[in-house]
């Protein structure tokens, strides 16, 4: 029994002795030397570090979109727009729909392609990781849907010739615009990715001439304002605002046409502050006399004094009239473009 009890405790010291000294995990080449794992030539890749291993990966992404700031910025209605014009097109796959619209230029954007090494924990127990992107097969990627991007462009250019009417007209070469500068998005991407294709590509955009064209067609759609009770002509500046982001012009003759209603008025409710009530009543017609897009609100707002309650009134209305003129613009606008 003594016998078995020493050979029962050498084999647990022997167990413990071989535990203990289990050697830790070798670090990676990339720790030290990323070019080692991932050359430059055919990666585009960076170093991310966390208390996990998700934690990592965004570090990491964060880090290799440092690498893709561009000067080409594509705000959500222009995104919004390019979606809608290209989502019915059997040209494009559902994939490059989908990944076309998760590219931004934002340091937290999704990238095509992206990949990610095994990650690495060291003795202090962070994760290190890479986030990379193979250079070659994303480029792939890119020359599909720019060259789709292209020849929808030119599409939409050359059809606004055949059309009746500046507003329709305006449409087109807008649509065009709108495909144009997703394509030159991607081509800017696609110069930090794979010069030579960039290069090639960017022969064929000609965004410049497309601005031109819209411009042009702009300064003939030209619109009046007519809003019974705004006195002030407050609503009047916030329309001329809003059309001004559209490229539309203001003239008192235009054949396009604003029109509408304003109303705001005191109301008692409390007397610790002052109250106002307005009410918003908006639209917009081209030159044949069609509605492009409404406004309709009805609000209160509170204040201190009544001056200010009637300044959040204007406040409040310029910040929904603006975006759902524009909302609905883009939308009428996207609808005569795709025939629908």
């Amino acid at each position: 029994m003594r016998i078995f009890t020493i050979f029962a405790i050498l084999i647990l010291l022997n167990s413990c002795s071989t535990t203990g000294s289990k050697t830790k995990e070798k670090a990676p080449n990339w720790m030290t030397n990323i070019e080692a794992d991932f050359p430059n030539a055919k990666y585009l890749a960076a170093v991310g570090s966390g208390d996990s291993r998700r934690r990592a990966q965004e570090d990491a992404s964060a880090f290799l979109a440092q690498q893709f700031t561009v000067n080409v910025k594509v705000d959500t209605v222009a995104q919004q727009k390019y979606a809608e014009l290209v989502k019915d097109d059997k040209n494009y796959k559902e994939s490059e729909i989908i990944l076309n619209h998760t590219i931004g230029t934002q340091a937290n954007e999704e990238f095509i392609n992206l990949r990610f090494s095994d990650p690495y924990t060291d003795n202090s127990g962070t994760t290190h990781i890479v986030a990379y992107i193979e250079r070659e097969p994303t480029a792939f990627i890119y020359r599909e849907i720019i060259r789709k991007d292209l020849a929808k462009a030119e599409d939409f250019y050359s059809r606004a010739s055949s059309v009746t009417g500046s507003f329709k007209r305006y449409a087109f070469y807008d649509a065009a615009y709108a495909i144009g500068l997703n394509a030159e998005k991607m081509i800017e991407q696609l110069r930090i990715i794979h010069m030579p294709s960039a290069a090639i590509l960017g022969l064929d955009l000609n965004n410049k001439k497309i601005i031109e064209a819209r411009d042009k067609e702009a300064e003939k759609l030209s619109y009046h304002i007519s809003i019974t009770g705004d006195k002030e002509g407050k609503i009047a500046a916030i329309i001329r605002d809003t059309m001004r982001e559209q490229a539309i012009s203001y003239n008192p003759n235009g054949k396009m046409g604003v029109k509408g209603t304003w109303a705001l008025s005191p109301v008692s409710l409390n007397p610790s502050f002052k109250s106002v009530i307005w009410t918003a009543d908006i639209s917009l017609f081209d030159e044949t006399g069609t509605v492009i897009a409404t406004f309709y609100k009805e609000a209160r707002e509170n204040g201190i004094t009544e001056d200010q309650a009637e300044t959040f009134a204007y406040r409040e209305l310029q910040k929904h009239l603006s975006q759902d003129l524009i909302n609905n613009i883009q939308a009428y606008l996207t609808r005569i473009a795709i025939g629908k």
